[in-house]
């Protein structure tokens, strides 16, 4: 039998990689993740956080970590928080 030539294992190991645009819209993602999670901190009271502030910040600071808190690190506003939060939106 034929053994692989090194053309081969390079084709094939460019074969497995995702194309370029997928890479790009993968990182475009990510970062528009990171900017939302750190934005959202920036302007979240810290009672309406689960858990410290300052930990959000650094563990969002990668695409996954803003992604879970996003999903996990914030509080339900109330319904009485929230006239006010938005008032305070409006003005800035």
């Amino acid at each position: 039998m034929d053994e692989p030539t090194r053309e081969d294992e390079q084709r094939k190991e460019e074969e497995r990689q995702p194309p370029p645009i997928q890479k790009l819209v993968g990182f475009v993602v990510g970062v528009v993740m990171v900017f939302l999670a750190q934005r959202d901190l920036r302007k979240r009271p810290p009672d309406l956080v689960r858990g410290k502030t300052g930990v959000w910040k650094v563990v969002a600071i990668v695409p996954p970590g803003a992604v879970a808190y996003l999903i996990f690190g914030r509080r339900r506003r109330s319904s009485t928080a929230a006239p006010s939060l938005l008032n305070e939106t409006i003005a800035a």
